[in-house]
């Protein structure tokens, strides 16, 4: 979360008690309004900011800048109530909403700082438990040539039997724009070895049954009737545990927050009654 967030979420909290002083303290640092700040309110807040992102504001210019965000952010609040927009309902139950929601976050953040890291070794199990699902699927090379109706299609697949070229077959007779390539088949990026998953269904099954160099054809879709050629074919290798790392590491770690995050919702569920009208 942001800075200026948690600055925002604070003002909007004003009346609790991270803001509460009492009036002369000799460790005031800056006044808005009758309203004081002091050097521990500041400290409270940056005590509220995730570790992680804490360190910079533990400077004295950090702290500066902080104490700058508040003074902005407490000024046009009170400038907001003297317009009454915290009489607005909306705004109103907005405001509190926004306490509720940051109360419940930094509920989660305190007991999640508790739970330890996930370690290599977990991570490489999961890696070995589930390493089918990083196998990559299986791709092909490949060109088509598209015409009109299946009658054109079976002349083409006759031309081609009687020896035609398919590249040059595909520049005089498709209709697609892939025609000028020979009916080469590509991605948005130009490459050529094309993934399972890629095409629209019926296509693609067509087109991994076919063996490397072979014709095929004619497959309608929803452009027109295809003529297939396969020429190449190719299983990827499954990616090594390093090059994947990071994603399984993200992958559990959600796992393990919403796990946490259920956990501490059902345990506060059996002293606090929730019902539904």
């Amino acid at each position: 979360m942001k800075l200026w967030v948690y600055l925002f979420i604070i003002v909007s909290c004003i009346s609790t008690p991270i803001f509460a002083s009492e009036k002369g303290s000799s460790d005031v640092v800056a006044k808005v309004g009758d309203k004081e700040i002091t050097r521990q309110m500041v400290e409270n807040i940056i005590n509220t900011i995730p570790e992680e992102n804490r360190v910079p504001f533990l400077t004295p210019d950090g702290r500066k800048k902080i104490l700058d965000e508040i003074v902005s952010f407490m000024v046009l609040a009170e400038v907001a109530k003297k317009e009454g927009l915290d009489k607005d309902p909306a705004i109103s139950t907005r405001l509190d909403y926004v306490q509720t929601e940051y109360l419940a976050r930094e509920l989660f953040r305190r007991h999640l700082a508790n739970v330890g890291d996930i370690s290599d070794e977990e991570l490489k199990d999961y890696y070995q438990k589930h390493i089918n699902e990083f196998k990559p699927p299986e791709e092909v090379q490949a060109r088509h040539i598209l015409v009109k109706t299946e009658a054109d299609a079976n002349k083409v697949l006759d031309e081609l039997k009687n020896g035609a070229d398919f590249a040059e077959t595909a520049k005089k007779r498709s209709i697609d724009p892939a025609a000028s390539k020979g009916g080469k088949l590509e991605l948005m990026d130009g490459k050529d070895w094309l993934p399972k998953g890629t095409f629209e269904k019926s296509f693609e099954h067509a087109l991994f049954k076919i063996p490397p160099g072979q014709v095929d054809g004619p497959i309608k879709t929803q452009f027109g009737w295809h003529v297939l050629k396969v020429e190449g074919k190719r299983q990827p290798d499954t990616p090594a545990f390093v090059q994947v790392r990071g994603m399984i590491k993200q992958r559990l770690t959600e796992e393990r927050n919403n796990k946490l995050h259920n956990e501490l919702l059902e345990q506060a569920k059996k002293t606090i009654p929730v019902t539904y009208q």
